[in-house]
């Protein structure tokens, strides 16, 4: 009997791949720390970043509509591919696929939802930053069960894809979102449409015909529901995204922050999924501080694991960002306690503003720059 279990299992390894069971029991994965690509390309519907340079991971940013076009049938060809390309750059440095290079896996929900599903559940239209067409997009009502039911079901078709593949390094939470993958945030756009976007929202029906009203309780629930979706992961971390807690005027849509309902929700994501809930932000810049009742104070105060997006370049105004900014920006994000960096779009350009000229030398060179800030991030490392 001991000879054909072990004869068992052997053959569904042979026979599953590169999904093959390669983590046992319920231990999380090794954490991946380092530096990562964030898996975006200009005019990319979906994306996987391929590896260069010395980085230890790398995004694939996917839209759900192109995952799971229709119910059920899901399209796993680019996360797969990225897992190939991870080995082989791993094989070809001589790094184990425990060590060395992970997918990390971002869903991008909202009004990147499959149509299907905003049949399904009913839909608004809504602006991001103005109401030309395209800053005007169909958003499902995320706020809703139906949603929330479609969302854990395609999680929960990952993660039995995927939960066991030492390559997957780490899965993003997006349900709640609405055009960025940043929780807790802009749900009524930028502050030309907010009023628009919030009436919608207010007198929004289901498929059904059936009020469906978006409320600021109906919100906090949602993203603690997220959480729970999440728990299909049994050992891959999920990074939540977020700014300030934001709660929003019925009338105009206006936000106003809360520091202790941020809170909540952090305490709340440790407490159901412990160690496997990475929080994290998506905007550092060079000069933050973890002060003033901001973001920043807000995630180390509940502290690691935690997880760092870059600002983007830019060369305009306050928010100017460049690769001198962005080697400070990896070192606050080190010393706020940031296992993993997301670096920008461009790093390893000519042109780091256009994306332009973009080249495999450049990638190692650049790399070697932020070696040292690297090294830092590494040293979080969480298990």
């Amino acid at each position: 009997m001991k000879q054909l279990t072990i004869a068992i299992c052997m053959l569904t390894i042979m026979l599953s791949g590169f999904n093959s069971v390669e983590v046992h029991g319920a231990t999380l994965k090794k954490f991946p720390s380092g530096l990562v690509l964030r898996g975006k390309a200009p005019g990319a519907t979906s994306f996987c970043d391929l590896p260069r340079g010395e980085v230890d991971g790398g995004y694939c940013q996917i839209r759900w509509s192109d995952l799971e076009p229709v119910k059920g049938q899901f399209d796993y060809s680019l996360i797969d591919t990225a897992i190939q390309n991870a080995r082989a750059y791993n094989s070809r440095n001589g790094i184990s696929n425990n060590k060395g290079y992970k997918v990390l896996i971002r869903i991008r929900a909202g009004v990147h939802a499959p149509q299907w599903v905003k049949d399904r559940v009913g839909s608004i239209p809504w602006h991001f930053k103005n109401t030309t067409a395209n800053q005007t997009h169909e958003l499902p009502l995320f706020w809703q069960g139906r949603y929330k039911t479609d969302y854990r079901n395609m999680m929960a078709a990952l993660a039995n894809r995927y939960d066991n593949n030492i390559s997957v390094g780490a899965v993003s939470a997006a349900m709640c979102m609405t055009f960025h993958t940043e929780i807790m945030w802009n749900r009524t756009g930028r502050s030309e449409v907010r009023a628009t976007n919030i009436a919608r929202m207010r007198n929004a029906t289901n498929s059904a015909g059936r009020s469906m009203p978006y409320t600021n309780a109906k919100d906090f629930k949602c993203l603690q529901d997220q959480v729970n979706a999440h728990a299909v992961w049994q050992k891959t971390p999920t990074l939540f995204a977020s700014h300030l807690y934001q709660e929003y005027d019925y009338s105009t849509g206006n936000a106003s922050t809360s520091y202790n309902k941020a809170i909540q929700l952090f305490n709340f994501c440790r407490a159901q999924i412990g160690d496997r809930c990475v929080l994290g932000n998506n905007s550092l810049l060079h000069t933050e501080k973890a002060t003033g009742g901001n973001i920043y104070q807000a995630l180390t105060q509940v502290g690691e694991p935690l997880y760092f997006q870059t600002h983007v370049f830019s060369n305009s105004g306050n928010k100017t960002f460049n690769f001198s900014n962005l080697k400070t920006a990896i070192r606050v994000g080190a010393n706020f306690g940031g296992s993993i960096i997301e670096l920008p779009i461009g790093w390893d350009c000519g042109n780091i503003y256009n994306k332009t000229n973009c080249t495999a030398a450049l990638a190692d060179s650049r790399s070697a720059e932020l070696a040292n800030g690297r090294t830092l991030v590494k040293r979080n490392a969480f298990n």
